[in-house]
């Protein structure tokens, strides 16, 4: 079986070493942050609980829109897991109603239905930093996905950034350094972080920043960052 591809080796003892490892490596980087499900599919809420490395971190679940809410304002969470179907409501409109009264959450919502381009386009519109397809759960992506968001970072299944792409705004064009800067964004760099590495004042990175910002009609670098890729103006880091 040497030279098989991962998913149709059947021992995976070998990689079990890799796999704790990022089991303690997450550890390390949710210490102090509060997480919480809302997922329309109650086994899926199991899984992700049993897959987390420490469960304690989540401090609330749900399956309705409502009652979710109610949880995100009463535990005030660093990152809401999200499903696009609920038992009850939808997780899109889930996660705009949570950026609007809660910005400081990050999302990250799971694609559980077929769909097209319009689906994730309102999902990056809404404000979610993350977009994973639940059917590629269980391989531990989803474990880096809840990592890259809490970080700063932001993450687009690979499997949906074609369609991300398709309709892009080509006529919509950033200056070489705005790409540069909002690219940094991507990759979850602060504005200190984005002046040291491109040899930039703060006071030009946020220049850059405001402009990308007007050009995209976005309602801040983040939401400026997210809006560049699913236009395919940015590259996935």
């Amino acid at each position: 079986m040497q030279g098989a591809p991962l998913w149709f080796r059947v021992d995976l003892t070998p990689f079990l070493p890799h796999l704790r490892a990022d089991h303690a490596f997450l550890a390390q980087q949710l210490h102090g942050q509060r997480l919480m499900l809302s997922l329309g599919n109650r086994l899926l809420i199991s899984a992700m609980v049993g897959a987390m490395p420490q469960p304690e971190r989540i401090v609330a679940a749900a399956t309705t829109l409502g009652s979710s809410l109610a949880l995100v304002h009463r535990h005030r969470p660093d990152l809401l897991v999200v499903s696009d179907a609920l038992e009850q409501g939808c997780g899109v409109e889930l996660a705009h109603q949570v950026k609007q009264r809660h910005p400081a959450t990050r999302l990250l919502l799971l694609i559980t239905r077929r769909g097209g381009q319009s689906r994730i386009a309102a999902a990056i519109a809404a404000g979610c930093e993350g977009v994973l397809r639940a059917d590629g759960l269980g391989a531990g992506g989803e474990l880096m996905a809840i990592r890259t968001v809490c970080s700063g970072g932001m993450v687009i299944d690979r499997a949906l950034q074609a369609q991300c792409r398709r309709g892009g705004q080509e006529e919509m064009v950033l200056s070489r350094r705005e790409h540069e800067v909002l690219q940094r964004v991507l990759c979850g760099d602060s504005n200190q972080e984005i002046a040291r590495r491109l040899f930039l004042s703060i006071n030009t990175v946020k220049s850059h920043l405001r402009r990308a910002v007007q050009k995209l009609q976005a309602r801040d670098r983040t939401h400026a960052a997210v809006k560049g890729l699913q236009l395919g103006l940015l590259e996935w880091p």
